[in-house]
């Protein structure tokens, strides 16, 4: 069995009737992903856990508090910006009856998508891969 990754991210997919709210990430060469589309969240902080860690983040780059996080999956990745193994921990929350409250605080803007819209759209792979997993996960749950 492998080891568990030090580093690890929590992202949050976030829903806003029915869509994918996404963030423009800065345009800075010492971030991740720079000037790509991604999912809200972040690094994990010693002593968090993965739902501590995306409702913090959420609430720094958003200044929402969604009601409730669902965890979804976690992925294990080497990352291109810190050029290691990686745990990112995916949850979703549905923004819809709070998204007039938020405040963009982080990243050039906010974005809303459904998921075709989000093929034509430049995103880390992890990002992409993440929508698409859960658009046939959806799908899944819609026919059971």
């Amino acid at each position: 069995m492998a080891p568990i990754p030090q580093l690890q991210s929590a992202h949050a997919i976030l829903l806003l009737d029915g869509k994918y709210v996404l963030q423009l990430r800065d345009d800075k060469p010492n971030i991740a992903a720079p000037g790509q589309w991604s999912l809200f969240g972040g690094l994990i902080q010693d002593g968090e856990t993965a739902r501590q860690s995306v409702a913090r983040e959420i609430f720094e780059e958003l200044s929402i508090q969604p009601f409730q996080y669902d965890f979804l999956w976690h992925i294990d990745y080497i990352a291109e910006y810190e050029k290691e193994m990686i745990r990112s921990w995916f949850f979703e929350a549905d923004v819809s009856m709070i998204w007039s409250e938020h405040i963009l605080r982080e990243g050039q803007a906010t974005g809303i998508f459904n998921h075709k819209e989000t093929m034509n759209l430049i995103m880390p792979w992890v990002m992409r891969e993440t929508l698409n997993r859960y658009e046939v996960d959806k799908k899944l749950r819609r026919s059971t």
